[in-house]
């Protein structure tokens, strides 16, 4: 056994306790970081990619480790960019921010996170152009080592709580126009999306409208309405695929003459919300898809959807409140990923609640329902189905004999024995899913990927009316629906 001298120990214990502190942590930094020139890091990726993003605006944050397989440890003098900072590309190294950043220890067999996130400038482009930059990780030895990142700009025509006051066309040509805020048509003003055109809105952004809109999508060329998100979430499921990546579209009572065709909204909080205009709404070969809120919401509306997908929505896939609405070869799919308690593919009400002044002594507010009274509901050759044993939801609060709600030739989600409301509509049976997710040909979960289009097994199949398709020969896709036509918004292709 090793003896410590008498003298040491009464130097030591004369000595103050900070100054022995220091005294160890000094022997012990010099014994700890090796200048080994043999001794050198690893990194779990040696490229960082970001997917397309927009100009000023800014990306998620990606991480990696940095590992110290070795016996003794090591520090870093210094990681910097090689851009100097000025590539747009923003690091952190264990907690600390900035393009040259010093003193970083690794203990031996430890390691530290590298976190990075980019903001890229405008390029001067029409077309997205790669930019890239490099970590460069310097030993105290002098070894170098460097990670490679890397992410391709778009630049983009920004609207910020924008107005338009007269008629306004919008094409696919130029930058893509991402929207902050909100974008608004005036009572007074129209506005044209040709096909083609994308609107990418950022989280919260809502398209308001006021006045017209004109929506002229084709079937190859749809106009779409989505999240400003490029990126991924994981690897397989791009943000695009989320629910609540931006806000919606709203018909105030002052719109008119609202015509959407071959439309795609998605991603959104609300879909399509249209709350007692002035006169009718077509919705006609469009998508309504993952909906954080309802996928389509009518109160007291004139309308006509036809050759429409409404489907995955937190809320009601359609919700429909008195008016007159007419639904023709739609499918409402109600398989909502993200939570148990979904709303209903379909739900008709003749009522609405109004809030009231609060009773005294009470900080609640009382609310009241109002009459909206159903002119009529009808439905011809859809398909109704979803998660739930029941998918269609009726609530009524006027006292009325016939209130003209009417199903024909429709596949329902509910019990159909009810002439008075069915007219030769199937029914599945709560223990079946034979009208459920074997429907439709890609129904994976786990990657939210969903095409509602038929299977060749569907019992959808041929369960239409030529009566009625008549009105609408052809599905989104083209494809004629014949003599015998399928139920819902998609024919299985003619042989």
């Amino acid at each position: 056994m090793k003896r410590i001298s008498h003298t040491l120990l009464l130097t030591l214990l004369l000595l103050p306790l900070a100054a022995i502190t220091l005294t160890l942590s000094a022997c012990d930094d010099e014994e700890q970081f090796t200048t080994d020139p043999t001794a050198t890091i690893a990194f779990s990726q040696d490229t960082i990619s970001f997917d397309t993003l927009f100009s000023r605006t800014i990306s998620t944050t990606q991480r990696f480790c940095v590992y110290n397989h070795g016996s003794k440890s090591l520090r870093l003098s210094t990681v910097t960019l090689a851009s100097g900072g000025t590539s747009g590309f923003m690091i952190n190294v264990d907690g600390q921010s900035g393009d040259n950043i010093q003193d970083v220890a690794i203990g031996d067999g430890d390691s530290i996170f590298v976190f990075v996130k980019v903001l890229l400038s405008a390029q001067q482009s029409t077309t997205p152009v790669l930019c890239s930059d490099d970590i460069i990780f310097r030993l105290e030895s002098g070894q170098e080592s460097k990670v490679h990142l890397q992410a391709s700009g778009q630049d983009c025509e920004v609207k910020t709580a924008y107005t338009f006051t007269s008629d306004t066309t919008l094409t696919s040509v130029g930058l893509p126009i991402v929207v902050f805020d909100s974008l608004v048509v005036a009572p007074t003003a129209t506005l044209t999306l040709q096909e083609g055109t994308t609107l990418y809105f950022h989280n919260g952004a809502t398209l308001i409208v006021h006045g017209s809109l004109r929506v002229n999508g084709k079937a190859d060329s749809p106009v779409i309405f989505r999240g400003d998100r490029l990126d991924r979430m994981f690897t397989y499921l791009p943000y695009d695929r989320l629910e609540n990546q931006w806000g919606g579209i709203t018909l105030t009572p002052s719109s008119h003459d609202n015509h959407i065709d071959h439309a795609d909204i998605h991603s959104s909080s609300s879909g399509l919300l249209c709350q007692r205009p002035s006169d009718s709404l077509s919705v006609t070969n469009t998508v309504i898809h993952n909906i954080g809120g309802y996928g389509l919401y009518l109160e007291d509306c004139r309308a006509t959807i036809a050759n429409t997908q409404v489907s995955n929505c937190r809320y009601d896939c359609v919700n429909i409140v008195g008016g007159s609405t007419l639904f023709y070869h739609c499918t409402l799919a109600q398989f909502c990923p993200w939570t148990a308690d979904r709303g209903s593919a379909l739900t008709i009400s003749d009522f609405t609640y109004t809030a009231t002044e609060s009773k005294p002594n009470s900080s609640a507010t009382e609310s009241e329902p109002t009459i909206v009274p159903i002119e009529r509901a009808h439905f011809y050759n859809c398909l109704v189905t979803g998660y739930a044993n029941d998918e269609v939801y009726a609530s009524f609060k006027e006292e009325k004999e016939d209130r003209q709600v009417r199903f024909h030739h429709c596949v329902l989600l509910t019990d159909v024995k009810d002439t008075t409301y069915f007219d030769t509509c199937v029914s599945d049976s709560p223990d079946s899913l034979t009208y459920r997710d074997t429907h439709f040909r890609t129904f994976d979960t786990h990657a939210f990927l969903y095409d509602f289009r038929l299977d060749s097994l569907s019992t959808a199949r041929a369960k239409g009316s030529p009566d009625y398709s008549r009105l609408f020969p052809t599905d989104p896709d083209g494809n004629e629906r014949g003599d015998r036509p399928d139920a819902g918004c998609y024919q299985y292709p003619l042989q």
